[in-house]
């Protein structure tokens, strides 16, 4: 059995224990076996021990290794007292003291009310994850995420569960989108998600970008939905509202891109990976420049039904989805709207990007000039609101 370093017994552990023993194995062999060091084995089964029979007078034998009776040839005749080590007994002891050093709050007064004035505004009111507030004030949260997760369920701080980004969820049955079938599988040939591992594989230094839609309501108020895209390495998005989830918006959208973007299109779009819908149908109005007819862009399509395979983009969705959750019309949104939404997203700091933002990040990937013609702004870090109040439409 191989155990982890600074890693509490487990049950499993204390079973084999409490089988060694009785089969008169050393305390060293113990250890080597459950891989612990013999003095944790030691203290352990001192720890557990209990004492059975109804003699008096303790057996010397007690006072050196194993210090129990539970492997001993004469445990039957024996009318000294007994000492006998108990998996059962150990892992039901060892929990009740877990649970007893766990019930007692060490925060101060003062550090629940530092909390709830400074923490509590930026969870409540702007959805700021838990990483979030950790990342931003340290100093303010001397104590572990579990720990502060369990405040929480205490009902010690002014956040509920309720106001955590990933702690409540609730599950929205998926409907089939029929609208969105292949209509000419022939584009996809050599744009294929096997392909798109070839060219990585041949290239791997290059730039990944993901692209996707999110659509508000369907029909009602114009159908308006919203394309995104992901650059992988600064998990950096881009978002632009197109009236219909159709190819011709699509590559208007690529039009006014390459308009802003000029000569840097080709480095700051070298492969684009999507999905399957009807609305990418035309890859080449993506790849080839209106203007020189050269092609600056590959494009690539997901297996079908493998949204995983463009899990970046999918995750950052959920920032959308904060403020703007799903059956909600995106009838009324600008492309105002949405550039502060996406500066937003992108100004709440990742623990896969060592505590920066997104921004941040795209300065290094994609440098500022590029960042300032495709719109992003940073936004600072406790101004960051990703409520439906930024909006508020």
């Amino acid at each position: 059995m191989k155990a982890k370093k600074h890693k509490h017994l487990t049950l499993e552990m204390r079973v084999a224990i409490d089988h060694f023993l009785s089969s008169g194995a050393s305390i060293p062999d113990i250890a080597r076996r459950i891989g612990k060091d013999r003095t944790t084995v030691a203290k352990e089964i001192k720890r557990a021990r209990i004492r059975m029979g109804k003699g008096k007078e303790p057996c010397p034998k007690l006072n050196r290794t194993p210090y129990v009776c539970n492997g001993c040839p004469d445990k039957l005749n024996c009318r000294r007292a007994k000492l006998v080590y108990s998996s059962a007994v150990a892992e039901s002891e060892y929990q009740k003291k877990l649970r007893s050093s766990r019930a007692h709050l060490r925060i101060t007064k003062e550090q629940v009310a530092e909390i709830n004035e400074v923490i509590a505004p930026l969870m409540v009111e702007r959805h700021h994850s838990v990483n979030q507030v950790y990342i931003n004030h340290p100093d303010k949260l001397p104590f572990c995420k579990s720990t502060f997760y369990r405040y929480i369920d205490c009902g010690v701080l002014a956040v509920r569960n309720i106001d955590l980004a990933r702690k409540v969820r609730y599950r929205v049955k998926k409907e089939c989108d029929h609208s969105r079938a292949v209509r000419n599988p022939k584009v996809r040939v050599g744009r294929f998600y096997e392909d798109f591992k070839d060219h990585v594989e041949q290239n791997p230094d290059t730039e990944v970008v993901e692209m996707d839609t999110v659509i508000g309501t369907d029909g009602g108020k114009g159908g308006a939905c919203m394309l995104t895209l992901f650059w992988r390495k600064p998990n950096l998005m881009k978002i632009i509202m197109l009236p219909y989830r159709k190819s011709k918006y699509v590559t208007q959208a690529f039009i006014c891109l390459r308009d802003a973007l000029g000569e840097d299109f080709a480095s700051a779009f070298p492969v684009i990976l999507t999905d399957n819908g009807t609305e990418f149908d035309d890859p080449e109005s993506i790849e080839f420049s209106h203007l020189t007819g050269e092609k600056e862009a590959s494009l690539f399509y997901c297996d079908p039904n493998c949204s995983w395979q463009k899990g970046g983009i999918e995750r950052n969705h959920e920032f959308i989805r904060y403020v703007l959750p799903k059956g909600t019309s995106f009838a009324g949104i600008t492309q105002k709207d949405a550039d502060l939404l996406a500066n937003h997203i992108n100004s709440v700091p990742r623990v896969s990007l060592n505590g920066h933002t997104p921004y941040e990040a795209g300065l290094i990937y994609l440098g500022k000039e590029k960042m300032d013609k495709l719109g992003f702004k940073p936004i600072p870090r406790d101004e960051v609101n990703l409520s439906i109040r930024l909006i508020g439409k």
